[in-house]
C-alpha cells in the first residue's frame, strides 16, 4: 500500500466513524491497545524528528480506534508545524469532539487562534485546561502564549506623546 493510499484509506475511514452513530465508534479493546501502542511510537518518531513516519503511525492510530483524541490532536499538532493551519484545524476538532478536554488538541487549537488574532477563543481554551489539567505542560504553554500575545500588542501600540512646551510670542 503506497503512503498516499494509506493516508487516503486513514482519512476515509476518519471521516465515516465521525459520520456514524455512535454505536459505531465502539471498538475492541484490542483495537484499542493497537492504536494506543501506535500513536506512542507516533510520538516516538515525532520526538526524534521523523515527521513522515509520525503522521503514519498516528493515521493507523486513528484507522484503529477512530476515537483515539491523542493521535487525532498529535496529527494536528504536526500539520501545524508544517503550517497547514486548516488541516492541522480539523484533526484539533476533532480530537476535541471525541474529548473536550484533550490538552493537545486545546493546546493546538489555542496557538492556531492566537495566530489567527482570535485571543478570546485562545482564553477559553485555557480556561478549559486549567480546569481539567491545571499542571499540564499545555496549560502553561498556551498561558505563556497568550501573556506573549498580550505583551507584544501592548508593545506595538504607540504610546500617547507627552506634551510639548509651546513657545508663545
Amino acid at each position: 500500500m503506497t503512503a498516499a493510499s494509506l493516508r487516503h484509506a486513514c482519512m476515509m475511514a476518519l471521516l465515516l466513524a465521525f459520520a456514524a452513530p455512535a454505536s459505531a465508534h465502539a471498538v475492541n479493546a484490542e483495537m484499542q491497545r493497537a492504536s494506543i501502542s501506535l500513536a506512542s511510537k507516533g510520538v516516538a518518531a515525532s520526538a526524534a524528528g521523523d515527521t513522515a513516519r509520525a503522521r503514519r503511525l498516528f493515521e493507523e492510530a486513528i484507522v484503529a480506534d477512530p476515537a483515539n483524541a491523542h493521535a487525532l490532536s498529535r496529527l494536528g499538532l504536526l500539520y501545524a508545524a508544517k503550517g497547514e493551519a486548516a488541516t492541522a484545524r480539523k484533526y484539533f476538532h476533532f480530537a476535541l469532539e471525541v474529548e473536550p478536554t484533550e490538552p493537545d488538541a486545546l493546546l493546538g487549537a489555542g496557538r492556531l487562534d492566537l495566530a489567527d488574532g482570535k485571543a478570546d477563543e485562545a482564553r477559553d481554551r485555557l480556561r478549559i485546561l486549567s480546569v481539567a489539567c491545571p499542571a499540564c505542560e499545555q496549560t502553561k504553554e498556551l498561558s505563556r502564549a497568550l501573556e506573549a500575545g498580550s505583551n507584544a500588542a501592548a508593545a506595538s501600540q504607540s504610546p500617547i506623546p507627552a506634551p510639548t512646551p509651546q513657545n508663545h510670542p
